[in-house]
């Protein structure tokens, strides 16, 4: 395949950020390789029914990772978080880097979190909880693909997914579903920055066919910014239902949460609460469409039904 129509390794390849991606590549004409556990998933066929090359293993398998990595001219790095060994997803990531740099890989772009903005800010991220932890290692990565000396590197970082208020996703959130209410350590106030995962890809997209513009750059991703309540009232909404109270813990209540827990990843922790400082829409709508929660919702409406 010539460099008009490159071959892009897609980590992730069967998750929410790396299947959308291919697809949008795909419909490109581009090259799509990936490696997945499970190549009879669901997922898995239709990226293959849509030519996208897979190899049966995982980022552990070094000679999966070959397999897949040849004939690479691009790479999409964004890998899991692993909560028993944070550090993990940086020793992988030096893996895959290193392969694909042997492998003629020119170009990264690497999705993390739009929490490596306030790594090494402890007011805002406080060290000894989970998230930091986890932070830490999307921070690991990210100097991995720049130290990597490749011709071109971009960093995304994505906010909150909206695919986290839909099926299968929402099962994080036991209190929406079971209670109707969301338990959050933001306040009132507090704007949630939103993402939707096809926006993330077409960024990506535009970072791959463009890798002069996008060289050495570092950008938050998010697309509409909202509270808490109003978050709720657009879901309760869509799912036909009279109402999602969001909640809002007090400082005290956040306090006693286990700093290690899982419950402080996703519920109590307060970093959340400075997203929108590391945004800048301006700047967002030259490259990507800015899609509401409400048009993301309508159009996983099938996704909706299920909750």
């Amino acid at each position: 395949m010539s460099t008009e129509n490159p071959t892009v390794f897609v980590t992730g390849v069967t998750g929410s950020q790396g299947a959308e991606l291919s697809k949008q590549l795909r419909a490109l004409g581009w090259g799509v390789h990936g490696i997945a556990r499970n190549l009879e998933s669901p997922t898995a066929k239709s990226l293959t029914a849509l030519g996208v090359e897979l190899t049966a293993g995982d980022w552990e398998d070094t000679g999966a990772l070959k397999v897949g990595l040849s004939g690479c001219h691009k790479l999409f790095l964004c890998l899991t978080s692993c909560i028993e060994e944070p550090l993990r997803e940086q020793r992988q990531a030096d893996t895959i880097v290193s392969l694909a740099k042997e492998a003629g890989v020119t170009q990264v772009v690497s999705s993390s979190s739009l929490g490596v903005f306030m790594y090494g800010d402890e007011e805002r991220l406080m060290p000894g909880k989970l998230l930091h932890s986890l932070i830490e290692a999307k921070h690991g990565v990210e100097q991995v693909a720049v130290g990597a000396g490749l011709e071109s590197w971009t960093l995304l970082r994505p906010a909150l997914f909206m695919t986290n208020f839909v099926e299968p996703y929402i099962n994080i959130y036991t209190d929406i579903l079971e209670h109707r209410r969301w338990i959050t350590a933001l306040r009132p106030d507090t704007r949630l920055a939103l993402i939707d995962n096809k926006d993330i890809a077409r960024y990506a997209v535009a970072a791959f066919r463009d890798p002069t513009r996008f060289h050495a750059t570092v950008v938050g991703l998010a697309t509409e910014l909202l509270t808490a309540q109003e978050t709720m009232d657009r879901l309760s909404l869509a799912m036909g239902i009279p109402k999602i109270e969001a909640v809002f813990l007090s400082e005290e209540e956040i306090a006693v949460q286990d700093p290690k827990g899982l419950l402080v990843q996703t519920r109590c922790d307060k970093s959340m609460r400075y997203m929108p400082d590391y945004l800048d829409f301006e700047a967002l709508k030259q490259v990507i469409p800015l899609t509401t929660f409400e048009e993301f919702l309508i159009r996983e409406k099938e996704n909706v039904k299920k909750m």
